[in-house]
C-alpha cells in the first residue's frame, strides 16, 4: 500500500472516532502485545531512537542528519508541503533489494507478522523536547482475527466495532483496529495518547498526521 493512503485513512477514522458511544477501557498496554521493544507513548526522542530493531534495519526519522538515500525520498516527509518542525514521522527503514545505495520501508517482527512500523512524535513545550503521540502498525488481513483476539483479552470487549473498525479507549489513551477500503489485504492498529495527539491539530501542526 502507498505510503500516503494510510495517512488519510487514519485522518477519516479518527475524526469519525469523536462519535462513537462509551468505549471500554483502552491503553498503550496494547503496544505490549503487538510487537517486542516497542517504545512507550510519552517516549522522548532519544528513547524511541533506542528500541531494538531486527539485523539490517534501521530507524529513520523526518529531520534526521545524515539522511540515506530513499527509494521514497517522501517516506518521512509531510504531506502538505507545510513545514512543520513540530512534528516528525519515523518508521524502520533497510537496504533496498539487498543493496547499500538506496533504502525502503522495511517490516519488523510482531504478533500480525511482518508489519510496516510507524511513529509520530509531537513537541511538547517547545525547545525541542519530542514525544511520542502515536504507534501504527500495518500488517497482512489474514492476521486481522489474532490481534482482535489477543487485544480484546487485553483490553476487553470493543465498545466501538463493526466490520471495518474496532475501537477501544480510556481518559488517556485510544486503540483503533481499521481496514483500509482501498487495500483489503491489510490492516492497521494504531495506538495514541489523546493529550499529545491534541497537539497534532493545533495551528502549524498539519502534517502526515493527518489530524
Amino acid at each position: 500500500m502507498p505510503t500516503p493512503r494510510w495517512l488519510a485513512v487514519v485522518a477519516t477514522l479518527v475524526a469519525g472516532s469523536a462519535a462513537l458511544p462509551e468505549r471500554a477501557l483502552a491503553d498503550q498496554r496494547a503496544l505490549t502485545v503487538l510487537a517486542n521493544g516497542l517504545p512507550s507513548l510519552g517516549a522522548s526522542l532519544d528513547e524511541v531512537r533506542a528500541m531494538p530493531l531486527p539485523e539490517g534495519r534501521r530507524l529513520l526519522c523526518g529531520g534526521d542528519d545524515n539522511m540515506p538515500r530513499l527509494a521514497d525520498p517522501t517516506l518521512v516527509e509531510p504531506l502538505t508541503g507545510r513545514a512543520s518542525g513540530r512534528i516528525r514521522f519515523c518508521t524502520v527503514v533497510a537496504p533496498a533489494d539487498g543493496g547499500a545505495t538506496r533504502w525502503s520501508q522495511a517490516a519488523i517482527p510482531s504478533l500480525a507478522g511482518p508489519a510496516r512500523l510507524w511513529l509520530v512524535l509531537v513537541e511538547q513545550g517547545g525547545g525541542g523536547r519530542y514525544r511520542l503521540a502515536r504507534v501504527s502498525l500495518w500488517a497482512g488481513r489474514e492476521a486481522w482475527d489474532k490481534v482482535v483476539e489477543a487485544v480484546t483479552a487485553l483490553l476487553g470487549p470493543p465498545s466501538a466495532g463493526g466490520a471495518q473498525m474496532l475501537g477501544w479507549e480510556d481518559a488517556q489513551h485510544e486503540t483503533l483496529m481499521f481496514l483500509d477500503p482501498k487495500d483489503p489485504d491489510s490492516f492497521a492498529i494504531a495506538v495514541a495518547d489523546l493529550h499529545l495527539r491534541k497537539l497534532l491539530r493545533s495551528p502549524g501542526a498539519a502534517g502526515r498526521a493527518g489530524d
